[in-house]
């Protein structure tokens, strides 16, 4: 195995690190109530400071499969590439703060449950089949990511490296659920912190010794492969198209993330729940948006766009490029803990992504009709096992996955049209259930069934020129179909009860007992 044996030793340290701290949760948590078990397991109990929120926040963003993506679309667009996911990311930040008040104006854990109060149990179980779809979607391409970055270190097949690293997650998801999650976060934060900033040194170093200190000119000097000649620092390179319709079809959905909506939840006060809000942002800026930005730059000069090594090294659809900085500037000791910073981001974001496959699979699903009459015991037992069925899932869709940008293209429009949608129509007086029920369906097929006519059949023909060369008409299809059947339906259907407009407070509530499971 030669050096590989390195990599091997402090991942499996980290692993049983990992492992200990969802033990170390479980005893403390298991001689508590089944109520307060299952109110733990996935929000914590409502106890977490804002800062620790913040942290946990920014480790679940450090995904090095949307990281490696976005890396990729600089690489290939120049500084218009932004547009894919920095600069809405950056924009996303800010609107988060404004909008903690209203996540906690809703008495729910789960973003279906809100929604079923609102508008009625069916509408619960169909926003939550969307939710599924779009986080198996994302945890698999995590996993992916996994697979192709860590197993040049670990010597084997990306599906053994995928394995490996999931068994760990399992097991301290199942036992902690997400106070383990948001707690290995914060560990990971710090790695992964020092991960990213340290590759962007080296990235950098190298950038100016390959230059002889004129990066920014050399830049200037190189052509884009998407755009050609010129267009390196064109902001609007890409047109003005592709931005408008990136803000419209991805913001929505990224709003209303269950993680996202979790961690809000899961603030001990409203007060530190925007310290939470206020923290990411800034630690979101430098770690997720500022330093992999300059490191998708320094990768055009160090691996030049077009040349068969550069294909070698980072990879035909070059979401390779942070392994092969790695590889290629590090010793061997400096390769090994980039390596365990590697893999603590790519644990923190699976984890993430998985206890949101389990919050509606379980909480939204089974439990209101498998588990229904059960004892809160069981319901807390069954609630770990379908966190790991959920890990399980993701895994599956990751062996099949074969790129991640028909992932992420697809499933944030699905989660916009699908669920967004729906969401914000929480605080419109004149929607029903009809409405939702429409909304949430006529969007889920307007964005897979014009998804795969777009780029299956008539491969953008049918569009005009300005729309067909963002390759996201498919999204704007979804949107428009969504708000359509929000508004055909809440003029046809029956009004909400007003039960059911009260399920959403003035105000935002505090304390855990607002909570049905508390009940």
């Amino acid at each position: 195995m030669g050096s590989a044996i390195y990599f091997w030793i402090f991942g499996i340290i980290y692993f049983i690190f990992a492992i200990s701290l969802g033990f170390v949760i479980w005893k403390k948590v298991k001689q508590d109530s089944a109520s307060h078990q299952i109110l733990d397991f996935w929000i914590a109990s409502r106890s977490f400071p804002g800062w620790r929120l913040g942290v946990s926040l920014t480790a679940g963003w450090l995904m090095l499969g949307w990281l490696g993506y976005g890396m990729s679309m600089i690489y290939q667009m120049g500084f218009s590439g932004v547009w894919v996911l920095p600069l809405p990311w950056f924009i996303l930040c800010f609107i988060i703060v404004w909008m903690v008040p209203y996540v906690r104006r809703l008495p729910a854990i789960s973003l279906p449950e809100a929604i079923g109060k609102r508008f009625g149990l069916s509408t619960r179980t169909i926003i939550a089949i969307c939710s599924i779809f779009v986080f198996i979607s994302w945890t698999g391409a995590e996993l992916f990511m996994v697979g192709q970055l860590g197993a040049p270190f670990l010597k084997i097949s990306p599906l053994a490296t995928m394995i490996i690293v999931v068994v760990p997650i399992m097991i301290y998801t199942y036992f902690g659920g997400f106070r383990a999650v948001v707690i290995t976060d914060f560990v990971q934060f710090l790695l992964m912190a020092l991960f990213i900033a340290v590759l962007g040194f080296v990235a950098w170093n190298a950038a100016s010794a390959e230059t002889g200190g004129k990066v920014m000119s050399t830049l200037a000097q190189t052509d884009t492969p998407y755009y050609g000649k010129g267009t390196m620092f064109g902001l609007f390179a890409c047109g003005i198209a592709m931005p408008i319709i990136l803000l419209f079809a991805y913001l929505p959905g990224w709003m209303i993330e269950q993680d996202l909506l979790l961690r809000i939840q899961g603030a001990s006060s409203l007060k530190e729940a925007k310290k939470g809000a206020w923290t990411g942002l800034v630690l979101i800026s430098i770690f997720v948006i500022g330093i992999p930005t300059i490191i998708a730059f320094c990768a055009i000069i160090l691996f030049p766009p077009g040349a068969e090594a550069s294909s070698a090294a980072i990879g035909g659809d070059a979401t390779g490029i942070i392994s092969a900085i790695i590889l290629k500037y590090f010793p061997l000791w400096g390769q090994v803990l980039m390596f365990v910073g590697l893999i603590a981001a790519q644990m923190s974001t699976v984890d993430t992504f998985s206890n949101v496959i389990a919050l509606p699979l379980t909480y939204d699903i089974v439990q209101p009709t498998l588990l229904k009459g059960k004892s809160k015991q069981q319901i807390a037992n069954s609630s770990r096992m379908l966190a790991v069925v959920a890990i399980l899932l993701g895994l599956i869709y990751a062996i099949f996955s074969n790129s991640l940008m028909s992932v992420y293209v697809l499933s944030s429009g699905v989660l916009t049209a699908s669920i967004a949608v729906p969401a914000f129509a929480m605080f419109w007086k004149k929607a029903n259930r009809l409405g939702i029920i429409l909304s949430a369906s006529f969007g889920f097929l307007g964005n897979v069934v014009f998804y795969i006519l777009e780029y299956k059949v008539w491969e953008h023909a049918y569009q005009p020129k300005w729309l067909a060369d963002t390759y996201l008409g498919y999204i704007i299809v979804g949107l428009i179909a969504s708000v359509l059947g929000l508004v055909i339906g809440s003029y046809v259907g029956k009004p909400s009860t007003a039960e059911q407009l009260a399920a959403v407070a003035k105000e935002p509530l505090e304390g855990t007992e607002i909570f049905d499971v508390t009940k």
